[in-house]
């Protein structure tokens, strides 16, 4: 398996999720789950409150820290509630009784399969816990794993009444689904919540500077590049097959064919694209082509041509309706620039370029000889 892009993070985690659509979304997603098969839990008796807590340093994620969205899988909704969608902060760890309450929307699930929250304004975290919930209502089914401890999946509710989301404190009952009091529900497992999280604050508050590139491409190492499937369809691109049967566990399949290039949408200020356009489709089973973004990215790498040997060559996907370029961060090994993908759309390569500016017009009327 390719080595993961983890390490670019500490280069462009203040420009990440600059995206050039104008849409952010989060640079890992974060995910307490281990386990491949999901149980059914069922909302009975009270609208209750169900989040996961994530340790930020044990996961490796710098603060300050920016959480765009947030996911969970459900088994039966329940159409027409309103449901909140909460984010917590913790500084000490432990029972998230005095987390602080730091994000907060409200939304509608009426589908099952996993649905994703995308907060109106990104939600900036600055201590190393977090908890991340939705506030159900009574018959709401949602999945979790069957595998290890429930000490991270908490339970919150009060009898008869909702409680105040401003403060977990606020609740009657709050502690962990792992069979203990005061909750007393041995879960198995932990919910499947997710979130999805950038490692600076300022990934989403610093403007881009008209023209200035985006994202720098690094140097790689010695990593084994063995694992890449080259397609006779894209002929200059492969792609991680440990990313797709492993990471993945085999739920989508990944195909590739060369467009032709006056498809590609304009290419990003400060950039040029250049060499073939490939699409990517993302197959679920049936022949059901993946829309969403992909949970775990897919590392895919395209060969610049050898005149490009020595410059800024990043990889570019296009997504979206209609489609437009987000340039990933990207690395060489050999003769391959890489990115981590997790969308199907277009794909292809592009090198920086300057930015000619005109010359001002002057702001006084210039003297001149008259002509005899």
């Amino acid at each position: 398996m390719l080595k993961r892009l983890s390490f670019l993070v500490s280069i462009c985690a203040l420009i990440l999720s600059i995206s050039v659509l104008g849409v952010q979304a989060g640079e890992r997603v974060l995910s307490i789950n281990s386990g491949t098969v999901s149980a059914p839990w069922f909302i009975s008796g009270e609208a209750s409150l169900v989040m996961n807590g994530f340790d930020l340093n044990a996961l490796g994620v710098a603060l300050p820290a920016v959480i765009d969205r947030v996911s969970i899988d459900v088994d039966t909704p329940v159409p027409g509630a309103s449901i909140d969608v909460v984010v917590y902060q913790d500084g000490n760890g432990g029972s998230p009784v005095d987390a602080t309450l730091v994000g907060r929307t409200t939304v509608d699930i009426t589908q099952t399969g996993t649905f994703t929250v995308t907060f109106p304004t990104p939600v900036t975290v600055n201590q190393p816990a977090i908890w991340v919930g939705f506030y159900l209502p009574v018959n709401f089914q949602f999945l979790a794993d069957s595998a290890g401890t429930s000490v991270l999946t908490y339970w919150a509710w009060t009898p008869n009444r909702r409680f105040d989301l401003a403060s977990l404190a606020n609740a009657q009952v709050l502690g962990p689904s792992d069979g203990t009091a005061p909750v007393g529900i041995n879960m198995n497992g932990k919910a499947r919540i997710t979130a999805e999280i950038t490692p600076s604050a300022n990934a989403v508050l610093t403007p881009l500077t008209p023209g200035a590139p985006v994202v720098a491409q690094t140097t790689g190492d010695t990593t084994n590049i063995s694992v890449l499937q080259n397609w006779t369809t894209c002929p200059d691109a492969a792609y991680d097959t440990a990313d797709e049967f492993i990471s993945l566990q085999d739920i989508v399949n990944v195909h590739c064919q060369e467009v032709p290039t006056w498809q590609a949408p304009s290419s990003p200020m400060g950039y040029a694209r250049q060499g073939p356009l490939y699409d990517l489709i993302f197959y679920k089973q049936n022949g059901v082509v993946a829309t969403d973004r992909l949970r775990v990215a897919i590392t895919h790498c395209i060969r610049p041509d050898a005149r490009f040997a020595g410059q800024n060559v990043v990889i570019g996907s296009a997504y979206g309706s209609p489609r437009r370029w987000a340039v990933l961060p990207t690395q060489r090994f050999g003769d391959y620039a890489c990115a981590e993908v997790r969308h199907g759309g277009g794909l292809s390569y592009f090198v920086s370029t300057s930015i000619v500016t005109a010359t001002p017009i002057p702001t006084s009327t210039p003297t001149s000889t008259p002509t005899p």
